[in-house]
């Protein structure tokens, strides 16, 4: 039950490292403007090796698939099935948490007065 908690641990900074490097494929991938650098045109491509090869997440993900996969084939003790148990679930919770709010700040949005439809 204790490395239930553990994994549920595990999936919370997972998850976070996963979304700063998407994040980060993201800022490498787009222009760049604003009122100091001028119209957006910059892109920061040239960071884009580094960012996808150099950040470790990739590399857990990898690690995280192969040892999920030897331990559905019963190659590991069942703790190790109690700890993926718990990154698992942390990752559908904050899913669905990320898919609620998303969902009430959607709604929020397209209630404003300045977003009512006023016809043809």
């Amino acid at each position: 039950m204790l490395s239930t908690l553990f994994g549920f641990c595990v999936g919370g900074l997972l998850l976070i490292q996963a979304l700063r490097w998407g994040t980060l494929l993201w800022v490498t991938t787009t222009t760049h403007g604003g009122d100091f650098l001028g119209p957006p045109r910059r892109r920061l491509i040239w960071a884009f090796p580094f960012v996808l090869l150099l950040h470790p997440v990739p590399y857990f993900v990898i690690f995280l698939i192969l040892f999920t996969i030897s331990a559905l084939q019963g190659k590991v003790e069942s703790i190790w099935l109690w700890l993926l148990g718990g990154l698992y679930f942390y990752m559908v919770f904050a899913g669905l948490t990320l898919i609620r709010g998303y969902r009430l700040r959607r709604r929020r949005a397209s209630a404003s007065p300045n977003n009512r439809w006023r016809g043809p």
